[in-house]
C-alpha cells in the first residue's frame, strides 16, 4: 500500500484526468496481479486498488484493447466476493454458537449479530451462484467482444497467440504447455471447465467462418476487378456487415459495471462490520 499512497499522492483530484498520474497507477495493480498469476490468492492486494483500475478501463470509455487486463481484475474481484462469501458463511455459524451458548458467560462480551445483519449475510449466501453465473457469463461476452476486436485491431497479428493464450492448446503448432495469463481458469470448477471448453471450440469455428470469408471476399474483389488498395479500404465495413460485434461495448461495459458494484458493495459490509479500526 506504501507505493500506492506514494503514486496517488502526485495526483490533484481537483485538477482535469492526469493521464500519466493514473496510468501509474493502472500500471502498478496490473504488475501485482502478475506476479500472483499462479494462484488466486490475491489476500495481499487491497480491492480498491483492483476495481479503481478496472474502472479505468471502463470509463470515461470502454478501452477494448485492455480487456486482457480487465478479464484479471474480474477474476480478482470474484475473488473477492468468494472470499467475502465464505467469511460470511462463517459469521452465520458463529452466530449460531453464540446464541446457543447465551447461558455461558463466557458470551457476555460478545455481541452478536443483529436481525438485519444476519439477513444481509443470508443474502450473499443466497445469491452466491447467481453471481458467480454472472461473472463466467461476464468473460465469454468479454473474450467474445475482444477477439471480434482484435481481428480489425493494428496488433491483430498477434491474433493466434492471443486465441491460444486465452484457450491453452487450442491452436496446433502453438505452445501448449505455457500456463495461460488468464487467471480465470485457476478457480474453474470441473462443470465450468467443460463450458469454456465448448466456447473454446465455438470460437475456433468462428475463427475458420471469418478465415473463409476472408478467402472468398478477396477472390470476389478480385474478379470484380478491385485493386488490393481498394480491398483493403473496404475491408473494415465488409468485415463489421459479414460479422457484427457480439454485442455493444457501452452496454458490456455497463453490465461489467453492475457486477463490480455488487461485489464492492460485499465487500464493503464485512470490511465495516467486521476489520479492527485502526
Amino acid at each position: 500500500m506504501d507505493k500506492f499512497k506514494e503514486l496517488t499522492s502526485r495526483i490533484n483530484f481537483d485538477d482535469p484526468y492526469n493521464v500519466q498520474g493514473h496510468r501509474a497507477i493502472y500500471d502498478h495493480v496490473v504488475h501485482l496481479l502478475r506476479v500472483r498469476k499462479t494462484s488466486p490468492d490475491t489476500s495481499s492486494l487491497a480491492p480498491c486498488l483492483v476495481f479503481y483500475a478496472a474502472r479505468n478501463i471502463l470509463s470515461p470509455s470502454f478501452i477494448l484493447g485492455q480487456i486482457p487486463d480487465l478479464l484479471n481484475f474480474l477474476s480478482a474481484i470474484e475473488t473477492f466476493r468468494r472470499f467475502a462469501v465464505l467469511k460470511s458463511d462463517e459469521a452465520l455459524e458463529w452466530q449460531k454458537f453464540y446464541e446457543r451458548e447465551q447461558s455461558d458467560e463466557r458470551t457476555e462480551d460478545v455481541r452478536l449479530l443483529t436481525t438485519d445483519e444476519v439477513c444481509t449475510l443470508r443474502c450473499f449466501l443466497d445469491i452466491k451462484d447467481a453471481q458467480r453465473r454472472e461473472y463466467i457469463l461476464l468473460v465469454r461476452r468479454l473474450i467474445q467482444l475482444y477477439l471480434h476486436y482484435l481481428w480489425l485491431a493494428p496488433q491483430s497479428c498477434l491474433f493466434l497467440k492471443e486465441l491460444n493464450d486465452i484457450f491453452p492448446g487450442s491452436l496446433q503448432g502453438i505452445d501448449s504447455v505455457k500456463a495461460s495469463e488468464y487467471l480465470f481458469h485457476v478457480d474453474l470448477s470441473e462443470d465450468e471447465r467443460g463450458y469454456f471448453k465448448q466456447f473454446r471450440t465455438e470460437c475456433g469455428k468462428w475463427l475458420n467462418t471469418v478465415v473463409d470469408w476472408t478467402i472468398k471476399r478477396k477472390e470476389t474483389c478480385r474478379k470484380e476487378g478491385l485493386s488490393e488498395a481498394d480491398m483493403e479500404a473496404s475491408f473494415v465495413d465488409d468485415f463489421l456487415r459479414a460479422f457484427p460485434p457480439p454485442c455493444n461495448p457501452p452496454d458490456m461495459a455497463r453490465d461489467v459495471q453492475t457486477y463490480m458494484n455488487k461485489v464492492e458493495d460485499i465487500v464493503r459490509t464485512l470490511e465495516e462490520w467486521f476489520l479492527p479500526s485502526s
